[in-house]
């Protein structure tokens, strides 16, 4: 007889936050099955920095198991859910360009959230969400791109965004680059804002 598994409703929330996230994508996710949900102390010593969940480079996803009941997880698990379909993700490079994997991740779980949740039928205050991200540890990558992108003509932020996404993650500098000298306005200012924005990108 097999064991159940100690956190079934965990298993279903990340499960169908992935498939939403696939859906808007139109990416498919690279998250094996596998989830661990382990308890802080844990967590702790697994990585140098505190998270609530994050996406293994084995392709599962681990949880922190004080965060399951919290409403905090729903941002966690869209963030962690866009990792999983980010194009090009490989842990060489994302020691490299972290900031063109985080923030863009970052931005498009703050876009995504508020449909994905509806979709799921979970009713919670965007107010709640703005106040946690507010001093966010990403808040620099997503205004460095967010500078860039506002230098190119006529895109949509969204879509600025979501093409980075499709984008293999060694590429993203060179595209936006090569992008922006092609529609930016002044090409000139934005190499400026491109060489600026670009540098707190890196690492």
């Amino acid at each position: 007889m097999s064991t159940p598994e100690p956190f079934p409703k965990i298993r279903q929330e990340v499960q169908a936050v992935v498939t939403a996230v696939e859906n808007r994508t139109g990416l498919r996710s690279r998250w094996n099955g596998q989830l661990n949900v382990v308890d802080q102390a844990t967590a702790d010593f697994l990585s140098h920095q505190r998270f609530n969940a994050k996406k293994e480079w084995s392709c599962g996803i681990t949880v922190v198991e004080g965060i399951t009941e919290d409403d905090r997880r729903w941002r966690t698990l869209i963030h962690e859910a866009l990792h999983s379909v980010s194009v090009g993700l490989t842990e060489s490079d994302y020691s490299r360009y972290r900031g063109w994997e985080e923030g863009i991740v970052e931005w498009l779980q703050r876009c995504y959230r508020p449909d994905v949740l509806r979709s799921l039928h979970v009713r919670i205050s965007e107010a709640f969400f703005v106040e946690l991200e507010k001093d966010w540890l990403y808040e620099p990558y997503i205004d460095a791109l967010e500078r860039i992108a506002g230098q190119i003509a006529e895109v949509p932020a969204q879509m600025f965004f979501e093409k980075l996404l499709q984008t293999p993650l060694k590429e993203r500098a060179a595209f936006v680059l090569s992008w922006g000298l092609k529609e930016a306005v002044d090409a000139a200012k934005f190499k400026r804002v491109f060489a600026e924005a670009s540098g707190k990108l890196r690492g």
